[in-house]
């Protein structure tokens, strides 16, 4: 007896074992293709003598037939070895799969696919009825949901390529002049440019682990604001969810078309957008890069305290007020997350930021932080003390342990409170760190509002007067220009004001009965335009855009034998109430 092999057959040997394909007549055209898929055979392995399958069975796709892949090849054809008989009823040898014929190339018969009754049930089960029409509903269903998906995917890309032509990013940039934005604004915009993660473009703001504002909730209105004056323009590569569109959504498209694919309406884009989720660039410049630095050089120059006017000092130290108060706010809110307290109840929010921005007028953020510590250290003790009473009570008491600190610092300037230095993860907004690094030179967190006005230079003369009735053609351009380049010349809860007079007044007269209701009905038109407006872009925009819509009312009224539309009258009102030009005709028109 010896260790030798046995003699493996050889190559030509086996080839006379290919097996022949036979389709069944009556299967369907789909099994009769994967099963000469399956039984597709490219050869032998020299050294081996082992079969050699042009695929493997992972790679064919059963259409939803079945799971295992030689009974759905036995349902549609048969492989039949030439010259080899079954060993248990001596009919042809139909193999019953891949290792089946490995068996015959070895020497070792297996028995055919009739005498095989578990392969026999697998095959009658894949050919039953119920489950073939099963099968065609769910093919029938992944089709629609393919004309579907292949119909959404050509939506998107209209609003890709509507985005990516109505943002255009062009350089060099038609436009050199920069825009004269507010004080606040500028400050936004130098953040944005120094603290963006990247400047091409400015992406993702909401995800910064500063924030830009201390108050996330006014991040958007700011973003919005840098837009609308075109300080910042939004970069093309925006995703096509950061637009509002009309329909909203492919969503809302198909069902206003009930489900008619070929009915779904295009997408149409609004001027309406997500400030949080667009990305921004700096528009003005040779190349993106030069456009930054374009833009960071004058907003630099333009908050050197030194060349600011008495005015622009004002705002300055509004905003250094709003962001020190907005720093401990945000610091009182994640000391109540902390210590596993709610939110302060909406009903008491506001006595708390009234207590913080009157704080801010004379203590530093660094008191100020101290005083939100201990306020919440108290609400904490009291929580631990009062396991039972409702969490929220908690929170009011901090807010009023706060308020009642804040009282005393602000009465008694005498009272020393330690600082806190910058609190461990919990760095200031981005904002914040422009204002008082690269503006003011001092430190957020140890300067107070008196020291930051001491500091100040001495304001440079303003060289705005009170301006005559504008000569130029276009009064409307001029006077808003004016008006929005010299902000605390005027007054901006003067308009809804006067529209509110206006849009009440009647004239009682015969001939101006008419015309009275038509600037009445103007006026109260503007006046809604102001209400909606000013609680997200602020009052002093608001004016601004009201004054810009009188333009937009054409309807002719009559006066003293001239006319003009009810849009021109209302804004010669408002224009004169602004600036203090009187009217030629102030007398008659009083009483209109």
């Amino acid at each position: 007896m010896t260790d030798l092999p046995e003699p493996q057959p050889t190559v030509d040997d086996l080839s006379n074992l290919i097996p022949a394909v036979i389709p069944d007549d009556e299967a369907d055209p789909e099994l009769v293709t994967i099963g000469e898929r399956y039984w597709a055979l490219a050869g032998f392995a020299p050294d081996y003598g082992t079969p050699v399958w042009c695929e493997k069975t992972k790679d064919i796709d059963t259409a939803g037939w079945g799971h295992q892949i030689y009974v759905v090849a036995a349902a549609g054809v048969r492989a039949v070895v030439p010259g080899r008989k079954c060993p248990e009823c001596g009919g042809p040898l139909s193999l019953a799969s891949r290792t089946a014929f490995q068996q015959v190339c070895d020497g070792n018969d297996p028995a055919c696919v009739e005498c095989t009754e578990s392969l026999l049930l697998a095959v009658r089960a894949v050919l039953d009825p119920a489950r073939k029409a099963k099968r065609e509903a769910a093919k029938a269903k992944a089709q629609a949901q393919q004309a579907v998906d292949e119909a959404r995917a050509r939506w998107q890309q209209v609003q890709q390529e509507t985005v990516a032509k109505q943002y255009a990013a062009v350089f060099p940039s038609e436009h050199t002049t920069l825009p004269v934005v507010g004080v606040r604004d500028m400050i936004g915009a130098l953040a944005l440019l120094r603290y963006a993660p990247s400047t091409s473009p400015i992406s993702e703001i909401s995800a910064w682990p500063d924030p830009l504002h201390p108050d996330t909730s006014k991040i958007g209105s700011l973003l919005g604001a840098l837009v609308r004056a075109g300080l910042l323009k939004i970069h093309p590569s925006s995703p096509v969810t950061a637009f509002v569109w009309v329909p909203e959504t492919f969503k809302d498209a198909l069902s206003e078309a009930e489900g008619d694919l070929c009915a779904v309406a295009t997408p149409e884009l609004t001027s309406n957008f997500y400030p949080l989720t667009a990305r921004y660039y700096a528009p003005y410049g040779t190349s993106p890069g030069k456009a930054v630095e374009t833009l960071d050089s004058h907003l630099a120059s333009a908050l050197d305290p030194a060349g600011m006017t008495a005015g622009h000092h004002d705002d300055l130290l509004a905003v250094a007020q709003e962001l020190i108060a907005e720093e401990a706010l945000r610091y009182f809110s994640n000391r109540l997350a902390e210590i596993h307290l709610p939110a302060v109840p909406e009903n008491h929010s506001a006595r708390l930021s009234e207590a913080a921005y009157k704080l801010a007028e004379h203590r530093t953020l660094g008191e100020m932080y101290n005083l939100v510590w201990r306020a919440t250290r108290a609400a904490a003790e009291a929580a631990q003390k009062n396991p039972r009473a409702p969490r929220p009570h908690m929170s009011t008491h901090a807010t009023n342990q706060f308020e009642t600190h804040a009282h005393r610092a602000v009465a008694d300037p005498d009272w020393e409170i330690k600082p806190f230095n910058e609190i461990p993860g919990h760095g200031p907004a981005a904002m914040t760190r422009a204002l008082f690094y690269n503006v003011l030179d001092s430190s957020p967190i140890d300067t107070s509002l008196p020291q930051i006005k001491e500091a100040l230079p001495p304001p440079i003369p303003s060289t705005a007067e009170k301006p005559s009735a504008p000569s130029d053609d276009d009064q409307l351009t001029i006077t808003i220009e004016w008006l929005d380049a010299y902000p605390n010349s005027w007054n901006p809860e003067d308009v809804p004001a006067a529209l509110s007079i206006l849009k009440e007044k009647r004239e009682e007269t015969p001939e101006w009965h008419f015309e009275g209701k038509i600037l009445a009905r103007g006026a109260a038109q503007l006046h809604r335009l102001y209400e909606r407006l000013a609680p997200t872009i602020g009052t002093r925009q608001a004016a601004l855009a009201v004054l810009g819509a009188t333009a937009m009312l054409v309807h002719p009224v009559t006066l003293k034998d001239s006319s003009l539309t009810n849009g021109e009258w209302i804004f010669g009102r408002l224009s004169g109430l602004l600036l203090g030009i009187p009217e030629a005709d102030s007398d008659d028109e009083d009483d209109a």
